[in-house]
């Protein structure tokens, strides 16, 4: 079976990477993300694969588990020059493929905000946790197989879920070793990262326009930082998502049950169920 990046167009042209994020999610990326866009970057950010739909989120599950579960071709330069062409900012998608996304640009500037690691993994249970249950439970874990998007959401935080926690899943267990890889994970990354092309920030220490503007020696605009995105404000945001999901689910599982329906009907008038 193809790739899903494997059949999309190669670009004419590809934007030069200003920055690769390599920060985890829930670490202050989309307030990041919007804040570059207030500068005038053009970033790509889980955002924007909610934005792009079904496609977007096969793209993202390929590179996931030949990275994470090595089942498939690791992406190179050539599958990131197709995904990223129209930006010049990458925020979150190298947290799932550091390694590729490092040997395929070796010089570039990067960036990594670190949170407290209990801080994070309570997050990272709110909000992945939160949707990877809710899809696992019914009647998403149903529906959710006549909507795409949705499908393919279901799969990311069921890997998500399942390569961070270890396999114990939002669980006391798994909540150890979400921690514990948490930690790995930003080690790992201070191991891999040249320190002259690295920049740290800690989100506890402050994180806004004064530690981003002059690394990418920009002006500090004259605006607030934005949104921090809470679990609410995510919630707010895959909610729309749930509510399309469910309402397919209905249409669906209605259209298949209605015909039975029928057809045990007029069996039972014809008496055709009789012993």
């Amino acid at each position: 079976m193809p790739r899903q990046i494997d059949l999309l167009p190669t670009p004419t042209h590809v934007e030069p990477k200003k920055l690769i994020v390599l920060s985890a999610p829930r670490t202050g990326t989309h307030g990041l993300y919007l804040a570059l866009k207030l500068l005038g970057f053009k970033p790509y950010h889980m955002a924007e694969v909610i934005k792009t739909g079904p496609q977007a989120i096969r793209v993202l599950n390929d590179g996931h588990r030949a990275e994470m579960f090595h089942q498939g071709k690791p992406y190179g330069r050539a599958e990131f020059d197709k995904w990223f062409a129209d930006y010049d900012v990458i925020i979150e998608m190298p947290f799932f493929m550091l390694r590729s996304v490092l040997k395929a640009y070796p010089d570039a500037k990067f960036l990594l905000t670190e949170r407290n690691p209990e801080k994070w993994a309570r997050s990272f249970e709110n909000t992945v946790g939160m949707v990877h249950k809710k899809f696992s439970s019914l009647p998403m874990s149903i529906f959710k197989y006549f909507d795409g998007f949705t499908s393919g959401m279901s799969s990311m935080g069921r890997m998500w879920v399942g390569y961070y926690t270890n396999g114990y899943g939002i669980t006391p267990e798994g909540h150890k070793y979400l921690i514990e890889n948490y930690k790995n994970y930003i080690a790992e990354v201070k191991r891999l990262v040249p320190p002259e092309q690295l920049k740290v920030c800690k989100l506890e220490d402050g994180f806004g326009w004064d530690e981003i503007c002059p690394y990418l020696g920009v002006p500090v605009p004259d605006e607030e930082w934005p949104s921090l995105n809470t679990p609410e404000e995510f919630g707010e945001v895959v909610a729309p998502k749930f509510k399309a999901a469910f309402m397919k689910g209905i249409i669906g599982t209605t259209s298949i049950i209605a015909p039975i329906i029928a057809v045990g009907l007029w069996y039972l008038r014809k008496g055709k169920l009789s012993l």
